[in-house]
């Protein structure tokens, strides 16, 4: 019998070791060698088959075309996941996520798993690049007060997990945490950003009693880990007892509860409200280390200091040339990190940030400036950290 004229040679994407067959093979004569579907057990078998079997034309070529397109959908998919993200973006992408979960958690499906993915997202952003997360916390500009400080405090967070050398799984939860500690009065919060006056009688109360009803809150979720519960009820509680809602000992405190309310505190100073205006990096980590704002471990205070730097990504520096600069990338002495000036003092902003060696005499850091000396808005920064 003659070879049939409406089959086609086989091709090597359509029979793979261990894969099913893609299509029907027949012999030379027009004789079913094996049906579609079957499995390719050993090369030896792949390469009998592609000597000498073959394919209905209009099938084989169908199949190939869409082996084709998946293959390459895979590809891009697999080089989309490898490429780092530019955090300043991505940040801005979940603070806009996190301001819907926050704001809606007991009417989201999922709140849980939600959450989870969050904070899986700000994990790969502080492996990936942790100085474009902290810059990200201190350039990314937000509307929703009250989700955006949680978001913030979770991915200062995830760039001291590696630094503290936590569990995956035990870092998880203290981020899941940080995103949640405020879920009860996240409104309340944007209130109080603006409310210029004292709190009421009835704001106190809320506040007082917002880690215990954001951790019932949790549950009604379907939230099950008792530490994320822990770390949510604990987040206010102090070394010295003064802490509430349940006025523990230090001894009675989660570590990493403890670690939450410092990170939670600093978060809180670098952004202006209604009471204050929001202070300098600098100038917060430095009332941190004085024991201004309550009593903290000093191991985790040494290693937030440690971690940011005195001049953390994303802050703004004058330097001796006289040109205001962003803060771009750490380095191992803490006062001369990487920058790009931006323009100078009394000058209109350059076209392109330039970038400056602060190890330089004539670029060295004089001291920290306000965002506001910039005169540029965020977007034009995002370019520092692709």
């Amino acid at each position: 019998m003659s070879e049939s004229p409406n089959k086609a040679k086989l091709h090597p994407l359509l029979v793979r070791v261990g894969k099913e067959l893609q299509v029907d093979v027949y012999a030379k004569n027009g004789i079913l060698l094996l049906k579609k579907g079957h499995y390719v057990l050993s090369p030896e078998q792949r390469d009998k088959l592609l000597t000498v079997g073959l394919g209905d034309a209009d099938e084989v070529e169908a199949r190939l075309e869409r082996e084709k397109r998946e293959r390459a959908a895979a590809q891009r998919e697999a080089e989309e996941a490898a490429r780092p993200k530019n955090p300043l973006i991505e940040l801005d992408f979940l603070t806009r996520r996190i301001q819907g979960l926050l704001n809606h958690a007991l009417a989201v499906h999922g709140f849980a798993d939600a959450i989870r993915d969050v904070a899986d997202g700000l994990a790969r952003l502080a492996e990936r690049t942790p100085d474009g997360l902290i810059a990200a916390c201190l350039l990314v500009p937000f509307s929703d007060y009250g989700s955006s400080h949680s978001l913030r405090t979770a991915a200062l967070l995830a760039v001291l997990g590696k630094r503290l050398g936590l569990a995956p799984a035990e870092h998880k939860t203290l981020l899941c945490a940080a995103l949640t500690m405020n879920v009860s009065v996240t409104l309340l919060h944007n209130q109080l950003a603006q409310q210029g006056g004292p709190l009421t009688t009835e704001q106190r109360e809320a506040m007082f009693a917002h880690p215990i009803l954001g951790s019932a809150i949790l549950r009604e979720a379907g939230v099950g880990d008792e530490r994320w519960h822990d770390l949510v009820q604990q987040h206010h509680e102090d070394h010295d007892c003064s802490g509430y809602p349940m006025g523990l000992t230090r001894d009675e405190i989660d570590p990493l509860a403890q670690l939450l309310h410092l990170v939670d505190v600093l978060a809180a100073l670098l952004v202006s409200n209604a009471q204050r205006p929001g202070q300098l990096p600098s100038a917060a980590l430095a009332r941190l280390f004085k024991g201004e704002c309550g009593a903290f471990d000093a191991t985790y205070v040494a290693v937030l200091i440690k971690e940011l730097g005195i001049y953390p990504p994303g802050s703004f520096v004058k330097l001796a040339s006289n040109e205001i600069a962003v803060v771009t990338q750490r380095r191992d002495k803490a006062n001369e990190p990487k920058v790009a000036a931006l323009r100078k003092v009394d000058g209109p902003p350059y076209a392109e940030p330039l970038p400056r060696d602060t190890h330089n005499a004539m670029h060295k850091i004089v001291e920290a400036a306000p965002a506001t000396a910039a005169g540029v808005r965020p977007a034009f920064l995002v370019r520092l950290w692709k």
